[in-house]
């Protein structure tokens, strides 16, 4: 696998997932977003070394954040007067696609082969 794939697919993919928020919500958690993003760094810098327990971890993480944006999008997107939060529904939408592809991705044969094991 390419250096540039790599990169994108075990560091910065995993890491934007998650934290695709509206731009209000994420200046006003700035603290835990920049913890969650060392975390999720750190697991693809294991990831990128090939340990099978951070390939299980990312996977873990990206199966948790589709299921929690899921949860969020379908109680916070519409408020209870009708009116549609769309900066919300739009980073949901993108959220949740982007951690459904990795999973999958993750998930492959050649993502398997570089694991040491």
């Amino acid at each position: 696998m390419k250096i540039n794939n790599r990169i994108l697919l075990f560091f910065v993919l995993p890491t934007l997932a998650p934290l695709i928020l509206p731009p209000a919500m994420l200046l006003n958690g700035i603290g835990p977003v920049l913890v969650i993003a060392a975390l999720l760094l750190g697991s693809g810098y294991f990831l990128s070394r090939g340990k099978p327990l951070a390939h299980t971890f990312v996977i873990f993480l990206q199966g948790l954040s589709f299921i929690i944006r899921m949860m969020l999008f379908f109680s916070t997107s519409i408020s209870s007067k009708g009116v549609i939060d769309w900066a919300f529904t739009i980073t949901s939408l993108i959220s949740m696609a982007l951690s459904f592809y990795l999973v999958f991705r993750l998930d492959r044969v050649d993502i398997h082969a570089q694991l040491k094991g």
